[in-house]
């Protein structure tokens, strides 16, 4: 399931970016970021990942007591040979490298990042960091 048209304002607005800045940002033209949060064109996997990144790669002290995903899920050592988020000891992007299914699903199995426990919690942990620092609710001050 595609970022819908709320989602991606939300993350536009936890960056703190206008959406000039983060057409620029993404590469885009204003035209584009204006019809992903209108809802007129779908939001691509990459955009969606991109976003996600950079929203948890500024706010890497927020989730700094975050485990990561190998062991918040207590992956198995089999599992972890073959994931490319453990190999890296990227345990809080593990949804960047693996295109947003579980690296440690079973066949068959594989689970959406928003729908990932870990993920949430990251995300949540990112939002509550921008609450106690006196930020409007689901908005991060601009650097």
């Amino acid at each position: 399931m595609a970022m819908n048209s709320e989602t991606f304002s939300r993350l536009r607005s936890l960056l703190g970016r206008s959406q000039r800045e983060l057409a620029d940002i993404l590469g885009v033209s204003l035209k584009t970021v204006e019809s992903y949060e209108q809802g007129w064109r779908r939001v691509p996997a990459n955009i969606e990942r991109i976003l996600y990144f950079l929203l948890f790669k500024l706010n890497e002290g927020a989730l700094a007591r975050e485990p990561p995903c190998w062991e918040a899920t207590d992956c198995p050592d089999s599992s972890r040979e073959h994931c490319v988020a453990y190999l890296a000891k990227e345990g809080r992007f593990c949804w960047f490298f693996t295109g947003r299914l579980c690296a440690a699903s079973e066949p068959g199995g594989e689970v959406a990042c928003r729908a990932c426990p870990v993920f949430a919690r990251l995300l949540e942990s990112v939002q509550s960091a921008a609450d106690r620092r006196g930020a409007k609710p689901g908005r991060v001050p601009a650097k």
